[in-house]
């Protein structure tokens, strides 16, 4: 079992020592924070441990993290192997018989306890996709027989044509819905922009036969900043989110892109962004940047630069850490001053998800999805488990090919399109 946070390094580290122990607090959120009966994760916890939680809510995509978290807590021997595999078997099974789904699309928020729907949340496409990316790469990492077949069932019963055609009623259409809820139908708004959404469509295209037009048709508007070339698009989560379990790297898609040296220049230009500071931020500069979705002083919003600027001096810790694949100098380099530099913004489970020294504010919570993208980014960067454990699935690499992805020489060092 994971040993009590007091054991935790507290003063501050360096390079791949401050990595680990990041690491190592995010697995301690996925233990701690997933209910041990039915392995429901929740969506956010107080980063203060004296401070109450601020829910009893669980989120789909926080599972489907917390599945690849567990593998990481094995393999770098922070949780009992047999205590982890018992708790993925846990997981896989309560998703099956007790998380509410509509033709296998999980609801995005339920009570972690009863599994019961929360805030009258919509069954969410994007959110079953990373639970989904967690329950394939854990059936690859354990290749248990009840975890395998619960796996198998689990991404069977995901009906891939019912929210792509809006259940047959738009049988034309090539993007999916983003949602569903019981009171309105399926939400108008469809993953057709470049953003998060490549995973989901990765997924699709590996797991059914709908049409794959719909990744050709993704709206890519090219954005220039400095002199660097990114796809439309600020937040840097859109950038790293499918990035946390596949791996663009090496590929072209029949567009002429390469999803490798997006997410590089997408980052890269954040920090550039930060370092030019047109706002006048308190706190900005090489070693302070990352504009991402997160909690502000007044809410929750989508910060980001460039592409579309939404800017007012709150950044997601997380995010910058998760550059770490791409940019691996300057995100340890951002993490060692945001360590020594900010001390009072430093909790149980490590950076909070909003920091914002121009309105001297400091977030209170963790949130699952974005501790979950900075844990296997940084675990991407030193092993590659995740990406690896994708990679294996077949309908992954199947998916992969029908979206049009070929190997590329010069794909992670060319240009951003050809």
């Amino acid at each position: 079992m994971i040993p009590s946070l007091l054991t935790l390094a507290q003063e501050p580290l360096r390079g791949d020592a401050l990595l680990n122990d990041l690491q190592r607090r995010a697995v301690a959120f996925f233990w701690e924070q997933s209910n041990p009966k039915n392995g429901f994760t929740k969506d956010r916890a107080a980063n203060d441990a004296g401070r109450p939680a601020p829910n009893n809510v669980a989120s789909s995509a926080s599972v489907g993290f917390a599945l690849v978290a567990l593998p990481i807590g094995v393999e770098r021997r922070w949780l009992d192997r047999k205590a982890a595999l018992a708790r993925t078997r846990t997981t896989l099974a309560h998703l099956l018989s007790d998380w509410p789904q509509a033709h296998g699309w999980l609801y995005h928020f339920v009570d972690s306890d009863t599994g019961a729907r929360q805030w009258n949340c919509e069954a969410s496409t994007i959110d079953t996709s990373i639970c989904l990316a967690g329950v394939l790469a854990a059936e690859r990492y354990w290749k248990d027989p009840q975890i395998t077949r619960d796996a198998a069932a689990f991404a069977k019963r995901i009906d891939w044509r019912w929210a792509l055609t809006d259940g047959g009623a738009k049988p034309d259409a090539v993007h999916l819905t983003m949602g569903w809820k019981p009171e309105e139908g399926f939400l108008k708004a469809r993953w057709e922009n470049f953003d998060e959404c490549k995973m989901l469509y990765v997924q699709a295209y590996g797991l059914s036969d709908v049409r794959t037009d719909g990744w050709d048709l993704i709206k890519r508007e090219p954005v220039r900043y400095q002199g660097i070339d990114v796809i439309r698009g600020g937040p840097l989560f859109m950038h790293q989110m499918s990035e946390s379990f596949y791996s663009f790297r090496g590929m072209r898609d029949r567009q002429g892109y390469s999803y490798a040296v997006e997410s590089r220049n997408a980052a890269f230009a954040n920090r550039r962004y930060c370092i030019d500071n047109p706002k006048g931020m308190k706190g900005y500069g090489p070693d302070f940047w990352g504009l991402s979705a997160c909690d502000f002083k007044g809410g929750y919003n989508a910060f980001g630069a460039p592409g579309w600027i939404e800017d007012n001096g709150t950044i997601t810790p997380t995010s910058a850490v998760a550059a770490a694949p791409w940019l691996p100098k300057e995100a340890t380099s951002f993490a060692e001053a945001m360590r020594r530099d900010h001390p009072q913004a430093w909790g149980r489970y490590g950076f909070p998800n909003g920091y914002s020294p121009t309105d001297d504010w400091i977030g209170p919570d963790v949130i699952g999805i974005d501790l979950g993208m900075m844990l296997l980014a940084v675990e991407n960067h030193r092993t590659g488990l995740p990406m690896r454990l994708s990679a294996s699935v077949p309908a992954v690499r199947r998916g992969m090919a029908r979206a049009g992805l070929r190997k590329a020489k010069d794909a992670d060092t060319g240009p951003l399109k050809i």
